[in-house]
């Protein structure tokens, strides 16, 4: 398909469809780009982020956890509200692409059912 896109398949990174985190960000397959994008330092700086909020997630009381409030106010929105989408609206050229990347991180993370 890169070749059909333009792209010499010499160019072309490969990997099989049964590797996990294919389109995760803090996977082995989605640090690699950052990684020759920014360099490693920054993508450790990324990561550790990632981390953190992955043990607030872990250790905070659901009253003051933030991935679960956001995850219950988008039940409360969808399912109570009558909303059935969110809005994500970049304030930067250089956000452009942001929009559609959330699209492919909620449609991966609900199992391709949204």
């Amino acid at each position: 398909l890169v070749e059909k896109f333009g792209i010499d398949p010499n160019n072309a990174f490969a990997f099989w469809d049964w590797v996990g985190g294919r389109y995760s960000v803090c996977s082995a397959v989605g640090v690699l780009p950052l990684s020759l994008q920014y360099g490693f330092s920054v993508v450790e700086k990324f990561l550790k982020g990632a981390s953190n909020i992955d043990q607030h997630f872990k250790s905070t009381s659901l009253e003051e956890n933030i991935p679960v409030l956001l995850g219950l106010l988008s039940v409360w929105n969808v399912s109570f509200l009558g909303y059935p989408a969110r809005a994500i609206l970049p304030y930067s050229q250089a956000l452009e692409k942001f929009a559609p990347h959330i699209q492919q991180v909620s449609m991966e993370s609900n199992g391709k059912g949204v």
